[in-house]
């Protein structure tokens, strides 16, 4: 095994990107290339509560990406409530005693997609120990 005997980081960050890129690639809409993106990061971020790390960070939606066509920030909206949505669900999460952090302006949210990600934070607070922390920053500058 490549990391065997060494010291893994106790905190990784991510910063998707390329999804719509990907997605024009494969001649589909960018959303696709967002959805498929978004299902892969989260393979990522359970490999690495496998490996022992502590604290996983996404750089999900910055502020700019509010600058993108009106189309495309619903759909990214509609995806984020979804997603915060089921990680209210995921039995990893309890699993792992990992708490949910979603860190930015949730005020410049649309209110369901707010309340999705605050519901998400305060079921993870209420199911476990906290010994991992799963950071999503959304809306950050």
């Amino acid at each position: 095994m490549l990391l065997a005997g060494q010291q893994l980081p106790q905190h990784i960050a991510f910063i998707p990107d390329g999804n719509r890129r990907f997605a024009a690639q494969l001649g589909l809409k960018a959303i696709i290339g967002h959805y498929l993106g978004n299902k892969k990061l989260k393979h990522v971020v359970h490999w690495c509560r496998e490996l022992g790390i502590r604290y996983v960070t996404v750089y999900a939606f910055s502020t700019d990406n509010f600058k993108r066509s009106a189309e495309e920030v619903a759909r990214l909206m509609k995806l984020a409530r979804a997603q915060f949505e089921a990680l209210v669900n995921d039995e990893d999460i309890p699993m792992w005693r990992a708490e949910v952090r979603v860190i930015g302006d949730l005020s410049t949210l649309p209110p369901a997609v707010a309340a999705a990600a605050a519901h998400a934070m305060t079921s993870s607070q209420e199911r476990s120990q906290t010994i991992s922390v799963l950071n999503v920053s959304f809306s950050y500058t």
